[in-house]
């Protein structure tokens, strides 16, 4: 059973004119939308349970309450409408939600409600039906209280109002940390580098195959999305599928229709490294790292790409003391080097963070 997603005769005609379709997001909003969900549902996210528990603490009653009267938000999904139906390019979760707000205000209140309305009449049987809720779904149930769709029908305003002082605390109190602790912002930037450069590369077709989900496969200019009820979507020539790469969502997948296409969220957790921790691997990593001046290359390079030469004047040491440096570092996959006009720049790879995930904590800043 699967959603299908076909694509106009115009679209097909070429590798060039899929590849128009696609569009990367990076969305600090819709992880916390994602973590909201996770909250709700600690068991079917085990790669979170530690982050769950180490939180518990600073949940408060109103926070629970708050949690549990949004829940149609993000329940069964984030739709697209939280995220302004992609109108806006924004690179802070403030701007984001600052856009959410003016966005709200000229959204016809009665469209939420009839989108929200769906996720409670349409969902129990369309999208859980007994396949789901025995694999991807046990033991899950949806919100049935309608408070918030009549609190909705009465005062919209207020209860937006609401909505934003629950975001507001939720991500001073816990999201901002554990968007740091976490490095969500280098984990979703480099996926969505590493596969808009696979596109450009390979084209369409194999990108999806290079996202390695399992559940998403090319078949007769179909893209096919593995799901427990069957679905046809058929994009226009002016749609896109948008690409939300998401560090909360294991192990789901999630599609969102709306106006403009498609919005395809999926889990970078679980993607295999292209590293081989062979002993010999980790011989030379751990041996690339064992020297003070390499480590402080690490650091520096992590918050600004850098030159040879640019290291060389902080670290007060010869230009071909840093490059022999530079040069162990790449050997043993630490580090990679762009080319930009004339300019050869450094910046560390997802390496040594997949190793050792809290590894750049340690630097005193």
């Amino acid at each position: 059973m699967t959603i299908s997603v076909r694509f106009s005769n115009y679209a097909l005609k070429t590798n060039e004119t899929l590849t128009q379709r696609i569009q990367f997001v990076y969305s600090p909003l819709n992880e916390l939308f994602r973590s909201l969900h996770v909250l709700l549902n600690p068991r079917h996210h085990g790669t979170n349970i530690d982050w769950v528990i180490g939180i518990q603490d600073k949940f408060t009653e109103e926070f629970y309450e708050n949690l549990h009267y949004f829940q149609l938000f993000y329940e069964l999904g984030v739709s697209p409408v939280l995220l302004c139906n992609f109108c806006y390019h924004t690179t802070t979760i403030e701007e984001e939600i600052q856009n959410l707000k003016e966005f709200l205000v000229n959204y016809p209140t009665i469209q939420l409600i009839e989108y929200l309305k769906r996720i409670i009449d349409d969902r129990e049987s369309a999208f859980i039906p007994t396949l789901a809720k025995g694999l991807e779904w046990k033991d899950f149930s949806l919100n049935k209280n309608d408070q918030l769709l009549n609190d909705l029908r009465r005062n919209a305003t207020s209860v937006y109002r609401r909505l934003f002082s629950f975001i507001e605390w939720y991500k001073k109190s816990i999201f901002d940390d554990t968007w740091k602790e976490k490095l969500i912002q280098q984990k979703l930037l480099t996926e969505i580098q590493k596969q808009s450069s696979f596109l450009r590369k390979k084209g369409f077709i194999e990108m999806f195959n290079h996202l390695q989900i399992d559940r998403i496969r090319w078949e007769k200019d179909t893209l096919a999305i593995i799901k427990p009820f069957d679905q046809e979507i058929h994009l226009k020539d002016s749609d896109s599928i948008m690409l939300l790469p998401s560090y909360f969502i294991w192990p789901h997948l999630f599609v969102e229709s709306f106006d403009q296409g498609i919005a395809i969220t999926y889990d970078i957790m679980e993607q295999p490294s292209y590293y081989n921790s062979t002993p010999e691997g980790l011989i030379a990593v751990f041996k690339a790292l064992s020297d003070p001046v390499r480590l402080q290359i690490m650091n520096y390079v992590l918050e600004k790409p850098s030159t040879t030469q640019s290291l060389a004047q902080i670290l007060l040491m010869t230009d071909s003391s840093v490059s022999r440096h530079l040069q162990i570092l790449k050997e043993a996959k630490l580090l990679k080097a762009r080319k930009v006009k004339k300019f050869v720049l450094y910046e560390p790879t997802a390496l040594v963070t997949q190793l050792m995930p809290n590894f750049y904590r340690f630097f005193q800043h």
